[in-house]
């Protein structure tokens, strides 16, 4: 026998092992005598104690319990200056030398009143990614668990997957409709199946998902042992409402919100999980206990006044407006664009005709100075690029690029 053919044979013997050591692997933790958000927690989650801050304790008074610094901040911004300047002596109005409060109640009371929900069903995290992360290691037991996703989607779930060492099993949405295939879900799952992902409106489709098919989901037999988490970035710009109020009937439904999309606060850094009073105290037991500073906190509290909300119905409005404004001028370039896809989003999803030119396109855009996204690489999107409704001169200002840069990469306009 060759060195070649035993390398080959060990090779072979080696997959055979690994087949079966994963055939016998144990399945994730799962205790059926607690309640069904429990259940799935890893046990380690569940008994972990919370590490207490010191303002759990006092938030008033002669604070010498915080080892801060009780002279204050050392930086002494210039009297003026340039737009750093003024926010630096804005942000030193609240007493940055003190810690924050790690709860955010003025933020959950609002949130929980403008979604439908109670301040205990609201998580506060940076973002909505903090939460996608906390739920993976409050719910996913490493090289145990699986999750299901449905391409084409958000690329942070793999990526929170892969650093927990979680396996990622994949149900494609249906191509050109973008639907969810709850079959194909469910044919995924096993008893380690622990999150279940729906991104609603899609990212990059910007498809909604129906609230029959969230249901169907919670409900199919085979998904009873999985947390179903409904990511809803950007369903204030949707025709259907958030189905937040939903977690009070099903505990194992997770929805998100950031405030980085129709609340244009993407550079606060401030998102939402809405879910059960169990999970969202697990989901706290685990956080860090200031990890929403001062300023955003007063900045997210602020964009659910009453005066902020009027101004997010008018700047949702205006989107949709130019939403189909763009997407009507793109439709008139029938030799350029095969397909401009219905959206529920701030974005269009397009595909063009000339598929094998979508890169080159994209490129020859942001060479020029209008920056779109590539998305020919994802699921059943060969040829697609998605493009952000931005202002009436975004929009002028993207179609005139368009108009001139398609031809010189080979594309027939």
């Amino acid at each position: 026998m060759s060195d070649t053919t035993k390398l080959a044979a060990a090779a072979a013997c080696g997959a055979a092992v690994a087949w079966l050591l994963a055939k016998r692997r144990a399945p994730a933790p799962y205790d059926a005598a607690l309640d069904e958000v429990s259940a799935l927690a890893r046990p380690n989650i569940r008994a972990l104690e919370p590490y207490r801050c010191a303002r759990d304790d006092y938030d008033s008074g002669v604070l010498l319990d915080a080892n801060e610094n009780a002279y204050g901040p050392s930086l002494q911004p210039a009297a003026a200056g340039d737009k750093g300047d003024a926010l630096v002596r804005a942000a030193l109005a609240f007493d940055l030398h003190r810690y924050p409060c790690p709860y955010q109640r003025a933020v959950k009371d609002r949130v929980a009143a403008f979604r439908g929900v109670g301040r205990d069903n609201v998580f506060v995290g940076v973002g909505s990614d903090e939460a996608i992360d906390l739920l993976f290691r409050v719910f996913c037991e490493p090289r145990l668990a699986n999750v299901v996703v449905t391409p084409a989607t958000y690329g942070m779930y793999k990526v929170c997957a892969a650093a927990q060492d979680v396996e990622v099993r994949k149900a494609d949405l249906a191509p050109e409709t973008f639907d969810v295939d709850v079959e194909k879900i469910a044919k995924l799952a096993d008893a380690s199946t622990r999150l279940v992902f729906l991104c609603s409106p899609g990212n990059p489709t910007a498809k909604a998902v129906p609230e029959k098919t969230v249901r169907a989901v919670l409900e199919h037999p085979a998904l009873q042992t999985s947390i179903v988490v409904l990511d809803e970035a950007y369903v204030d710009y949707a025709s259907s409402p958030s189905l937040a109020p939903l977690v009070k009937e099903y505990p194992r439904l997770v929805v998100l919100h950031t405030l980085s999309k129709a609340f244009g606060l993407a550079g606060a850094r401030c998102g939402t999980a809405i879910g059960s009073e169990a999970t969202v105290a697990y989901l706290n037991t685990i956080k860090a206990p200031y990890s929403i500073n001062k300023l955003t906190s007063a900045v997210a509290a602020a964009a659910f006044a009453p005066d902020a909300l009027d101004a997010l119905e008018k700047t949702v409005k205006a989107t949709r407006e130019e939403r189909a404004r763009l997407a009507a001028e793109l439709a008139k370039r029938t030799t350029l664009v095969d397909t401009v896809f219905p959206s529920d989003g701030n974005f269009l999803l397009v595909r063009f005709v000339d598929r094998a030119r979508a890169k080159a396109l994209y490129k020859a855009l942001a060479d020029g100075g209008v920056v779109v996204r590539f998305r020919g690489d994802q699921a059943n999107l060969e040829g697609c690029l998605r493009v952000t409704v931005g202002t009436t001169a975004d929009t002028d200002a993207f179609l005139a690029l368009l108009d001139k840069t398609a031809p010189a990469v080979g594309m027939k306009v």
